[in-house]
């Protein structure tokens, strides 16, 4: 069971925590110049003043087994009495990831990622604060890893922080580009959390309020620096979280890991880049093709109240406000970005995430992603 604050102000909760801990010894894992800028440094200076601080920020943006290594050793060394992460979805993955590696002190790291069934032991209490209103990773039992430029996902309910920390103010100075990425992963997260053939009625509680806070909130919040629609795009980017912790995500996440892997597109762009293309592939397909045990009434509706959150009648409506959209927030939203060139293509769907895949309500065959590339 996880321990929430939520609001402005409530990383101080920090302080309640470290004692509920008796913690003395702190590995804080952070992003590098974000750490500074969102003012978690300024504002933790104080909590942690009389604690051994080790911070580990020394790894990539889409965390990569060699570096979560390094932090598995890290945390084997100093064994910590609390892990702080603070950051984007890759810190807070980066810190799920070598909190529960190192706790399961007989496997490899290799070992566990390719087989999270060896998952067995709970690492330290970890606190998970985000600085972006994208992946809600703070509320999920999940982390992404790439391997040889391959995504694998670590899944285990072990996995979920002990404590989410959603303080608003820390959001303010994310670059407009990052800004808007992560927003299109959030709202991405959430449109598929909707369709998943894994949903339920609480995921899709989840998904639908986060939809249409997300819908109301993000221009102001991207564009315009808005402090109302700031503080409610991260509330929507941890309600995503809720909702894909149950569902987890389809099709546009699945693709999205190679695009970003093999091409270093971010990942909320990388995502949205496809996902606008599935209003129309869910809606408009016949039943033979349908994964969703609910079946073809079912996917209808479905996919008729993800419409009507987006003030759409139809699919091709949606197809095009979704676009829009990402033309408004400065995300190029054309495929020609990936280029024409067929090998890229391939290479792209050779690395496709197949659990991810599988939980899309619609069957996909290979020539049907590589269409998804045609037209631009």
């Amino acid at each position: 069971m996880q321990t929430e604050f939520i609001g402005i102000g409530s990383i101080n909760k920090v302080k309640r925590i470290v004692q509920e801990c008796n913690a003395q010894k702190i590995l804080l894992v952070t992003g590098n110049k974000s750490f500074s800028s969102c003012g978690a440094e300024s504002a933790l200076s104080n909590i942690l003043k009389e604690k051994k601080v080790v911070i580990f920020n020394k790894f990539d943006f889409n965390p990569k087994i060699e570096d979560v290594v390094s932090g598995v050793d890290i945390v084997k060394r100093e064994h910590p009495d609390l892990i702080i992460a603070i950051g984007g979805g890759s810190v807070i993955d980066m810190a799920k990831s070598i909190n529960i590696i190192a706790a399961q002190r007989k496997y490899k790291a290799l070992n566990i990622v390719k087989d999270c069934n060896l998952i067995c032991n709970k690492g330290a209490p970890l606190i998970a604060i985000p600085t972006t209103s994208g992946t809600g990773s703070e509320a999920t039992h999940f982390s992404v890893i790439y391997v040889d430029k391959k995504k694998y996902s670590l899944t285990h309910k072990l996995i979920l922080p002990d404590y989410a920390i959603i303080d608003f103010s820390l959001t303010r100075n994310v670059p407009k580009f990052i800004a808007a990425s992560c927003a299109m992963d959030a709202l991405s997260q959430s449109v598929e959390s909707y369709w998943s053939v894994n949903s339920n009625v609480e995921s899709k509680k989840y998904a639908e309020r986060s939809i249409r806070i997300i819908l109301q909130s993000i221009s102001d919040a991207v564009l315009n620096k808005d402090i109302q629609a700031l503080n409610r795009m991260a509330l929507a980017a941890n309600l995503s979280g809720k909702a894909i912790n149950i569902s987890k995500t389809t099709a546009p996440h699945a693709l999205s890991y190679s695009i970003t892997a093999l091409l270093d597109i971010s990942h909320g762009h990388a995502v949205a880049l496809t996902l606008g293309k599935f209003f129309k592939i869910n809606f408009n397909t016949n039943k033979s093709k349908i994964l969703d045990q609910r079946g073809n009434g079912y996917l209808k509706r479905t996919m008729k109240e993800l419409f009507d959150m987006f003030g759409c009648d139809t699919a091709d409506c949606c197809h095009d406000k979704w676009y829009d959209l990402m033309d408004l927030l400065g995300l190029n939203s054309s495929l020609e970005l990936i280029g024409k060139n067929s090998n890229k293509i391939e290479s792209i769907i050779d690395g496709v995430n197949l659990d991810r895949l599988n939980n899309n309500p619609v069957k996909l065959s290979r020539q049907e992603m590589v269409d998804l590339f045609d037209g631009g």
